[in-house]
């Protein structure tokens, strides 16, 4: 509705502006079309003169009372005058109210007598008459003047103008009242046109403003259905505009969340199993114990498992709790500048008695520089313990631990071990997943989690010949 109602608005004041200008320009073109009529007009008039002097002492017939231009296709009357330089009048067909204009304009006619063709409107304010004065050149004498009883035969010229020049005035008048008719005439055509185009133009910016908010009925659809967590419709539109950017990354979003929802059912079933399992396992044991299933000397056999698996629970919630909180808060990071050959160093030490007991040999490749990145130490170094110990489980003989420097500081971990199985690969950092050298299956996803808040990247590969590689990329 705002669309189409700032659309309306702008449509009527454009067309507005429109109206007005056309209604100035109009009259302008009137006036000026009239004027340059009136001059053309005075060339009939200059050779009804010369006719009539040619004819001196005729009869009335030979002056024409009256006479008519066409300004803009339409008929309009005028009246004219011939006087002499000395404010003879020769020839008119003024009526004798009107004679007042001519003592209006005795600056003018003086301006013509000199030879100089004059126009203009009279009065200057709120104009009744377009006039103008053209002067020409008549040898003969003057012929007797034919004029009207009660009417004027000269009209005072100021100045010094010399009665024997041969110069003759021709004034022709035209009623601005007239010409006001025919810009109205003109203006109704227009306007006309204009109401038509305001209907056309609404008309059109509706059907064009449903149109391009069509998308937005799409994407609220769609809103309705993801509010009710429903992520089966992604909204597509076939479109390269704005409207085509919005919709495409609100479906990128929605696809999102549906990859989110879904990793949170999984999560939710794989934590009840995982969980579910040591809980089972000591109640299990709890009640042959209670119920005395098992023989006294077992008891404490059945003792040690129930102490494992509350260690194994303890651990689980542990981690799940730790990864909730790096995904989450971003206060649990302390970035430093760090030497990460240092890390490594560390991640060694730590990990050397599970090396150990297993018989894999830990290989660290770092450069001989110093390579110093911005991290939180205590968490990288546990996202690089998380990997190693994963390694170390799926390793035959050694592992390699690789740092690396170049567009980002690289971080490579490494096995010989057999690599991933089917598609093993793609889901290795979900939660709870795990192979069968597996615990938890929460520490892969730790080190994801970790990796990610130091906006880096960590890939998993398979080695060609055998063995896996996980990669953490770091910005330098």
């Amino acid at each position: 509705f705002r669309v189409v109602a700032v659309y309306l608005v702008m449509s009527a004041i454009t067309l507005g502006l429109a109206g007005i200008l056309t209604n100035r320009t109009i009259k302008a073109y009137v006036i000026n079309s009239t004027k340059k009529t009136l001059i053309a007009d005075s060339h009939r008039v200059i050779t009804k003169f010369e006719r009539y002097s040619k004819y001196d002492n005729a009869s009335s017939t030979n002056l024409s009372t009256s006479t008519n231009m066409m300004v803009a296709a339409q008929l309009v009357n005028s009246e004219y005058m011939v006087v002499n330089s000395s404010g003879k009048i020769l020839l008119n067909n003024f009526s004798s109210n009107d004679f007042s204009l001519l003592t209006k304009i005795q600056d003018t006619l003086v301006k013509a007598v000199a030879g100089h063709t004059e126009s203009g409107v009279y009065p200057v304010t709120n104009p009744v008459y377009e006039y103008v004065a053209v002067p020409f050149t008549f040898l003969s004498t003057d012929p007797t003047p034919m004029l009207r009883d009660g009417f004027p035969r000269t009209i005072e010229l100021p100045g010094n103008v010399s009665p024997k020049s041969n110069t003759k005035v021709v004034i022709l008048f035209a009623r601005l009242s007239d010409l006001q008719r025919i810009a109205t005439q003109i203006w109704l055509s227009v306007s006309q046109g204009l109401i038509i185009a305001i209907i056309i133009s609404t008309l059109t910016g509706i059907l064009l403003t449903r149109q391009i908010m069509k998308p937005v009925k799409l994407v609220r659809n769609a809103i309705e259905r993801v509010k009710n967590r429903d992520f089966s419709i992604v909204p597509e539109l076939k479109s390269r505009d704005e409207w085509g950017d919005f919709v495409h990354a609100f479906a990128a979003m929605v696809q999102s969340l549906r990859a989110f929802d879904e990793g949170q059912k999984r999560f939710l079933q794989n934590a009840s199993h995982e969980l579910k399992t040591p809980l089972m396992a000591i109640r299990g044991y709890a009640e042959g114990l209670r119920d005395e299933v098992f023989d006294p000397d077992e008891s404490h056999r059945v003792l040690d498992i129930i102490a494992q698996e509350s260690v194994r629970l303890k651990r689980i919630v542990d981690d799940l709790i730790y990864l909730s909180k790096l995904e989450t808060l971003d206060e649990v990071y302390n970035f430093i500048q760090f030497d990460m050959a240092l890390a490594i160093y560390k991640t060694i030490e730590r990990i050397h008695p599970l090396a150990k007991e297993r018989g894999i040999r830990i290989l660290p490749d770092l450069p001989e520089h110093v390579v110093l990145a911005l991290v939180d130490r205590d968490k990288i170094v546990q996202a690089l313990l998380n990997l190693a110990a994963n390694a170390i489980r799926h390793a035959k003989r050694q592992i390699y631990i690789r740092l690396q420097e170049k567009e980002w500081i690289t971080l490579i971990v490494e096995d010989d071990g057999d690599g991933f199985q089917g598609d093993d690969i793609s889901r290795v950092f979900e939660r709870f997943f795990h192979g069968s050298k597996g615990e938890t299956g929460l520490g892969l996803s730790i080190a994801k989690a970790i990796v990610e808040k130091h906006r880096g990247q960590i890939y998993a590969e398979n080695i060609e010949g055998g063995g896996a590689r996980f990669i953490i990329l770091l910005p330098a």
